[in-house]
C-alpha cells in the first residue's frame, strides 16, 4: 500500500570528508651526521667509506667496484655485514650534482656493501621497472625481498606499511558506504523528521534538520569509525537488501581496522620511536639509542622487546665498533642464559676469531651448525678456520657446501672466489625471533589498543572493548530497525523519477512510483501536474549527477547495482588509500622522500582517472535506468 506525496522540493546536501595518514615508507629516514658521516665504526672503515664515496659516479663503476672491494675486507674483518647510509649519501651526492639517472648501475656495485639497504634496492628496482630492464628486474627484486626479509626495521616497516595501507583502504570504504547511503536515503529522511516531529516551514526546517543530524558527531569530537556507525544508522531504514549488504561489510572491516591500529601500535611498542636508529637497525646502522636497562626476564622500559634480544644487538655493535672482548662476553652470558642459538654461537665464534682465538672459535662455528646444520656464515667460518689452521681434508670436505650455501643467503652478494682469510661472516639479528615475539603478544592487540593514537582517531570516546561491543550493536540495530521500518510507514523515494511517498514493507516492491511503474515518462496529462512532475524529475536527476560526482560511483546505488558498486569502490579506495599514504612526501633530498613523490605523482593520476570513470558510469547507469521506465531526454 502507497500514499503519494507529490514534493516541488530538491537540493543538494554534498558531504566530504577529508582525511590523511602516514607513509609508512618514512619508516626508513636518511640520517646524516654533521660531523661524521659514518659515525661509531672504526677508523679504518669509516676511511674507507669515505673513499667509497668518493669513487661513486657516473662512468666510474670499476673504479668504484674496486673501493668497495676494500671497504667489503674491511667490514667483515669486523663482523659487519651493511653500511646501509652509504646509499643515502651516495644519493644527495647524485642530487647536487645531477647524475640521479645513472644511480642504478652505482648502487649494483655498492649493494656489496650496503645489501640490507632496502630504499636502495627499491630504487633500483624502479629503475628497471621505468626502462624495461626485464633480465636485471628478477635479481633486484630479489634483492629486494631479502633486505626486507633479513632487516629488522625493513620487515617491521613492512608489516607497518601493510596494516596502514589496508586501514586507509578499510577507512575510505566505510567513509564512501556511509556517506553514500545517506545521501541516497536524504529526500525521504528529511520527510520523515518534518512527519514524526511536526516541524513547521517543513521545507526549510527539514533539511537544515538534516544537515544537523549529518554535522552532530563531527562537532561533538567522535571518531571517524563512530561517525561512520552513525550515518549508517540514519540510513537503515530506508535501505535494499544489497545496499544491507553494503553496510555490513563496512562495519566488519572497521572491527578489523580496530584490529590494525592495536597491531600498529604493538609493533611501536616492540620497536621504539627510531627503529632504524635504535637497537632493531644494528646490522645497517649502528644504534644512536637505546632501551632503557633491563632486568633479566622483564621488558625494557618504552619497548615490548625482550632483554636478551637487546642484548643481541648490543653484541653485534660492540662487534662492529671494533671491540671484540666486550661482544663476546656478552655472547657467553646469552649461552650461558639459555639464548643459544646458532646465531649466537656463530657470532661469538666471529668475536673469538677476530681476537686469534681459533681453537674456541672453531667450538663455536660447530655448535652453530650441531644446531642448523646448514648454516651458511657458520659453515663459511669453520672452513675458514680450518684453513688456518691447515686442516686441510675438513676444509676439502666443507668447501663444496660452505660455497654453495652462502651464495644463496639473499640479499648478500657473498663470492666467495673473491673472498680472503680474515674475511668472517656474522649472523644478524634474528628477525624470526623478532616475529615469534609479536606473536607471543597477540593477546595484547584488544587491551593496548586504546593506548595508541591511531586508536582515539577512529574510535573515541569509547574503550577497545566497548568498540567491539559498539560495533556488533550497531548490526545488530541496524537488523532491528530494519525489520521494524517494515512494519511502520515512512517516506520511500522513487528512483526512477524522485517523488516521495508513503510505504510500508520491503522496500524493492517500492523501488519505483505508480506512474514510473506505468513507465508514463514525463507524464501524461498536460499542464500544471506534468510540468510538477517533469520539475522534480529534472531535480532528482541533477542530485543523482551531483553526488555523483562528489561521490563516483554512487549512481550504481540509484541505478539498483549494489554489487557493482561495491567492487569499484573497493578499487576506489585502494587508490586512495595509496594517495593517502604518499601524502606525507617532503623534500628531504633522501631515497624515501624521491621514491614518495614518484607513487604520490601516480596515486594522483590513477585516483584522478577512477574518480571519473566512476562518476561517469554513475551517471550514466542512472540515466540507462530511467530510460528503462520511459524517462528519456531533458524534457517532457
Amino acid at each position: 500500500m502507497r500514499i503519494e506525496v507529490h514534493s516541488d522540493r530538491g537540493g543538494y546536501a554534498p558531504a566530504i570528508i577529508l582525511f590523511t595518514l602516514s607513509l609508512l615508507l618514512l619508516s626508513f629516514p636518511g640520517r646524516c651526521g654533521a660531523e661524521e658521516l659514518f659515525p661509531g665504526y672504526s677508523r679504518e672503515v669509516r676511511t674507507q667509506a669515505h673513499r667509497v664515496l668518493q669513487a661513486a659516479g657516473p662512468g666510474k663503476e670499476k673504479a668504484l667496484a674496486n673501493e668497495v672491494r676494500r671497504l667489503r675486507k674491511r667490514m667483515y674483518s669486523h663482523g659487519i655485514l651493511s653500511i646501509n647510509v652509504i646509499p643515502d649519501h651516495v644519493f644527495r651526492r647524485a642530487d647536487r650534482e645531477g647524475w640521479k639517472d645513472s644511480l642504478a648501475s652505482t648502487f649494483r656495485v655498492i649493494a656489496e656493501v650496503s645489501p640490507l639497504s632496502v630504499q636502495m634496492w627499491a630504487w633500483v628496482v624502479k629503475e628497471d621497472i621505468l626502462h624495461l630492464r626485464l633480465s636485471e628486474l628478477l635479481a633486484d627484486f630479489e634483492g629486494l625481498s631479502g633486505a626486507l626479509r633479513g632487516f629488522g626495521p625493513a620487515l617491521v616497516g613492512y608489516a607497518a606499511w601493510i596494516i596502514s595501507f589496508a586501514s586507509a583502504a578499510v577507512c575510505w570504504f566505510a567513509v564512501w558506504i556511509s556517506l553514500a547511503l545517506f545521501l541516497r536515503a536524504r529526500p525521504s529522511l528529511e520527510l520523515d523528521i518534518s512527519r514524526v516531529f511536526r516541524l513547521p516551514m517543513r521545507e526549510y526546517l527539514s533539511p537544515l534538520a538534516a544537515v544537523v543530524l549529518f554535522l552532530l558527531p563531527l562537532g561533538a569530537g567522535f571518531g571517524l569509525a563512530v561517525v561512520v556507525c552513525y550515518w549508517m544508522l540514519f540510513s537503515v531504514a530506508y535501505m535494499r537488501r544489497g545496499e544491507l549488504m553494503l553496510m555490513s561489510t563496512a562495519i566488519i572491516l572497521l572491527a578489523i581496522l580496530l584490529l590494525g591500529g592495536s597491531m600498529l601500535h604493538l609493533l611501536h611498542r616492540v620497536t621504539g620511536d627510531a627503529p632504524k636508529e635504535g637497537w632493531l637497525g644494528v646490522d645497517g646502522y649502528l644504534p644512536q639509542q637505546w632501551p632503557a636497562e633491563a632486568r633479566k626476564g622483564h621488558v625494557p622500559v618504552g619497548g615490548a622487546a625482550p632483554y636478551w634480544l637487546v642484548d643481541f644487538s648490543k653484541a653485534r655493535a660492540a662487534m662492529q665498533m671494533g671491540n671484540s672482548a666486550e661482544a663476546e662476553r656478552i655472547w657467553t652470558g646469552l649461552v650461558e642464559a639459555g639464548r643459544d642459538l646458532p646465531e649466537v654461537y656463530n657470532n661469538r665464534g666471529v668475536a673469538r676469531a677476530i681476537q686469534g682465538k681459533k681453537k674456541e672459535a672453531l667450538s663455536d662455528f660447530e655448535a652453530a651448525l650441531a644446531k642448523r646444520l646448514e648454516d651458511g656464515p657458520a659453515l663459511w667460518n669453520a672452513y675458514q678456520v680450518y684453513l688456518q689452521v691447515f686442516n686441510l681434508e675438513q676444509a676439502r670436505l666443507l668447501q663444496p657446501l660452505a660455497w654453495d650455501r652462502i651464495r644463496r643467503i639473499s640479499p648478500y652478494r657473498f663470492r666467495p672466489s673473491d673472498m680472503e682469510a680474515g674475511e668472517w661472516l656474522a649472523s644478524p639479528l634474528p628477525v624470526s625471533q623478532l616475529i615469534r615475539v609479536i606473536v607471543q603478544r597477540r593477546g595484547d592487540l584488544v587491551r593496548l589498543a586504546g593506548e595508541g593514537e591511531y586508536y582515539r582517531m577512529f574510535f573515541r570516546p569509547l574503550t577497545p572493548r566497548v568498540a567491539i561491543l559498539f560495533l556488533v550493536l550497531v548490526w545488530l540495530s541496524s537488523v532491528v530497525w530494519k525489520i521494524y521500518s517494515m512494519r511502520v510507514w515512512v517516506h520511500n523515494t522513487c528512483r526512477g523519477c524522485g517523488t516521495q511517498t508513503l510505504v510500508v514493507g520491503i522496500r524493492e516492491a517500492s523501488d519505483f512510483c505508480n506512474m514510473c511503474h506505468a513507465q508514463v515518462g514525463w507524464g501524461i496529462r498536460v499542464g500544471e501536474e506534468r510540468e510538477r512532475r517533469a520539475l522534480g524529475i529534472r531535480m532528482h536527476r541533477n542530485y543523482v549527477k551531483a553526488v555523483s560526482f562528489l561521490l563516483p560511483g554512487s549512481g550504481g546505488l540509484w541505478s539498483g547495482k549494489e554489487l557493482r558498486t561495491m567492487v569499484y569502490v573497493a578499487f576506489l579506495s585502494l587508490s586512495l588509500a595509496v594517495l593517502s599514504l604518499s601524502l606525507g612526501a617532503q623534500e628531504a633530498g633522501d631515497i624515501v622522500s624521491e621514491l614518495q613523490s614518484i607513487v604520490a605523482r601516480w596515486a594522483i593520476l590513477v585516483t584522478a582517472v577512477l574518480w571519473l570513470a566512476g562518476a561517469v558510469w554513475g551517471i550514466r547507469s542512472f540515466e540507462k535506468m530511467q530510460k528503462s521506465i520511459g524517462i528519456t531526454g531533458e524534457r517532457g
